[in-house]
Order: C-alpha cells, then sequence, then structure tokens
C-alpha cells in the first residue's frame, strides 16, 4: 500500500465517523461495572482508565480541527450523567497542565542547552586560538557541540511533538459528551 493510499484510507475513515455537524463521532459501550475507576474514591472519582484509553486511541488519527462527540451508551440517570462530564473535563484539564509543564520545561532545557553550548564553543574558540590546552579545547567542543545537538533536538523533535499533544488535549477540551440508551 502506497502513502498516498494510506492517506486516502485515513481521510475516509476521518468521513465515515464524522457526523451531520461535522463532529467526529466515537461511540463508548459502558457499563455499571466498568464505568468508575475501583481505585478512586468517591470525593475524588474517575473514570476506568481503559475508556481514557479507548477514546484516546479512537481519537488519536483524527486532526485536532475536527470537534469530538463522545456518546456513551448504557443508562446512566441525569445526575451521574453531569458527573460524568464534570469528571473528564477534570482529567483532560490535568493532563492540559501536565502538557503546559512539559512545554515550559522543554524551553528552558532548550534555551539553558543553547547558552551553555555556545558559552563552551567560545571557550574552546579562545583555546583553540591561542594553542594553550589542546586536549582541554577538544572536549570543550564536544561538549558544546553536544549541548547545541541537544537544544536542537528539544527545538526541532521534541517540541512539535509537544505542541501536537497540546492540541489534541484541547481538543478533548473541548468535546461533547451524549448519552445513550
Amino acid at each position: 500500500m502506497t502513502k498516498k493510499q494510506r492517506a486516502q484510507e485515513l481521510l475516509e475513515y476521518v468521513e465515515n465517523i464524522r457526523d451531520e455537524e461535522g463532529y467526529a463521532v466515537v461511540d463508548v459501550n459502558i457499563g455499571e461495572d466498568t464505568l468508575y475507576d475501583p481505585l478512586s474514591l468517591k470525593g475524588n472519582k474517575d473514570l476506568n482508565g481503559e475508556i481514557y484509553s479507548y477514546i484516546d486511541a479512537q481519537t488519536n488519527v483524527i486532526p485536532s480541527n475536527i470537534p469530538l462527540r463522545i456518546r456513551f451508551h448504557g443508562d446512566v440517570d441525569e445526575a451521574e450523567q453531569d458527573e460524568i462530564r464534570k469528571i473528564m473535563h477534570r482529567h483532560y484539564t490535568m493532563q492540559s497542565y501536565d502538557n503546559s509543564w512539559d512545554l515550559a520545561a522543554n524551553f528552558r532545557k532548550m534555551i539553558l542547552l543553547a547558552v551553555f553550548g555556545a558559552i563552551v564553543l567560545a571557550v574552546y574558540l579562545f583555546l583553540a586560538i591561542t594553542e594553550k590546552h589542546v586536549f582541554m579545547a577538544e572536549i570543550l567542543s564536544i561538549v558544546g557541540s553536544f549541548s547545541l545537538w541537544e537544544a536542537a533536538d528539544a527545538f526541532l523533535l521534541e517540541r512539535p511533538h509537544l505542541r501536537r499533544e497540546h492540541h489534541n488535549i484541547e481538543q478533548s477540551l473541548n468535546q461533547k459528551i451524549e448519552f445513550v440508551k
């Protein structure tokens, strides 16, 4: 299968799961015994992790600009429906905070490694020009180059991944949650 065929297959999949309003619809079958995480307590109740895993697996290939509609199939009363909506919102809000902290840490790492690498390479150039401590100069060259390489890695590889994750979390935060009997 060619890359173009795979892309076409993905587009067809996304179009097939979209409803008339343009939402990508994920249907989730829930039951009483599988709804809540057995380790969570009443004051801090959470949904079963398998529900989140299933939703994330189904929505992973859906572009983040397409809104989501999650439909839970099962007998759930109105009060519990509101509770489930709040629990899911809290879950994705916490993921958003975690992702924001990861983005901030990535930025700090990128800046610190770039500055450190530039300083080390400046010292290397000084030592290379003055022809003093040749062995130390080579070590500084390696350390400075490695620091700049890691800064570039943080910027070119890690940061785009974290941004994609951020967009996916935002998509999940804004999803519509419905219940069907």
